[in-house]
């Protein structure tokens, strides 16, 4: 990851805290575990993933995730410091460097999501519930690159090319209430999340000699609304099998950005369905999730290839509750995301502060990384 990206990965990562939040965020266990959750994510991250885990355990302790953080950035084709090539051409006035530059980055694209959020559990008998909020921004990097710009003789001209970094941010704040049924010797949790969320979209797109990666946040470039969304979940559970169903965003939202250049986008927050599973034990857990429907991104007038259906799976190895030793691996059934190794370490001595971190592996210029505490009294 090069400097420019990991520059970019702070830009939106400090944009989603200033009052963004999530679509689908998920907490640093999860991240280790491949982002499995759905059937083996516990009462703390019950908003995060499926709103019936915060009654899994009632006899859980009242407890207190803050902050959650993490980042990832994909740039395979090392787009960002080929932009920085473009710019310094132009700035050059050499045909050649320009047009050698712009070839370099012709038909690129980079990615980069970032996460915070914070959650406190309240357990119980009768109705659980886990106050949450959440915040994930995605973007990407897209290039247009005109054909015209490469026969351009030396000296100032206005390039046709461009470059665009394409945003969402979704603010989310919401509870999770669920409850524990018994269904024909059954248990079965079930459980809803009301929330409220802000999409804000960003759509920043100039001249490939105009480029400026600090500039993408500038209000002329953003759209804000507001809107109300409802998830809802069930996890069966017997023994040590647990088999968990999450819909998330179940009421359908479309905004769009500001047309700029003639390019104008919707971003599409469509519900989304999980089917998961999991082995819980002790000393080790084992768990599988699968998307039963893609989740659409961006649509509009360039193709950023942001549509994803993931499989994760994972496995974490509990040392009598004081470490944990974790990791997983994720797949993108759409092809749009390359495959990543997940890795991760859990400390919880006492029992009562928890500190896991994770990292995910994906090429030389594409991981990420996040981290999170949590407190149960």
């Amino acid at each position: 990851m090069t400097f420019k990206t990991k520059a970019l990965v702070v830009a939106l990562a400090a944009c989603s805290t200033s009052a963004l939040a999530a679509t689908n965020p998920t907490d640093a266990r999860a991240n280790a575990m491949g982002g499995v959750g759905v059937a083996s994510g516990d009462y703390l991250s019950a908003g995060f993933h499926n709103p019936a885990l915060a009654a899994l355990d009632p006899d859980s302790a009242f407890g207190v995730l803050i902050p959650y953080i993490g980042a990832e950035a994909r740039d395979p084709d090392e787009l960002i410091d080929g932009l920085d090539d473009v710019a310094d051409a132009f700035d050059q006035q050499d045909a050649t460097k320009i047009e050698s530059s712009l070839r370099a980055v012709q038909g690129d694209k980079a990615y980069v999501n970032a996460g915070v959020g914070a959650a406190v559990g309240i357990p119980t008998g009768s109705i659980s519930a886990t106050l949450y909020t959440s915040g994930l921004i995605e973007g990407a990097v897209l290039t247009d690159i005109d054909s015209d710009d490469f026969n351009q003789s030396t000296g100032n001209f206005t390039p046709e090319s461009s470059a665009t970094i394409l945003a969402a941010g979704v603010g989310e704040l919401g509870v999770a209430l669920a409850t524990n049924l018994d269904i024909a010797g059954q248990r079965v949790a079930v459980g809803v999340t009301p929330k409220l969320q802000r999409i804000t979209t960003y759509n920043y797109g100039v001249s490939v000699d105009a480029y400026d990666s600090d500039d993408w946040d500038d209000s002329r470039y953003r759209e804000e609304e507001n809107a109300f969304n409802l998830d809802l979940g069930a996890v069966w559970q017997s023994g040590p099998y647990q088999i968990g169903l999450a819909g998330k965003n179940l009421v359908s939202q479309d905004v769009d950005t500001v047309t700029i250049n003639n390019n104008r986008f919707t971003y599409e927050l469509e519900p989304q369905f999980t089917l998961g599973s999991a082995f819980v034990s002790d000393f080790v857990t084992v768990a599988a999730d699968l998307d039963l429907n893609k989740k659409s991104g961006f649509k509009g007038t360039l193709n950023v290839d942001d549509d994803t259906q993931f499989f994760r799976v994972g496995a974490e190895f509990d040392a009598f509750g004081h470490a944990q030793l974790r990791t997983g691996y994720r797949a993108d059934l759409e092809d749009n995301v390359d495959n990543a190794f997940t890795l991760g370490l859990g400390l919880s001595p006492f029992g009562v502060a928890n500190l896991d971190i994770a990292a995910s592996i994906i090429d030389s210029n594409s991981y990420g990384g996040s981290a999170q505490l949590a407190f149960t009294f």
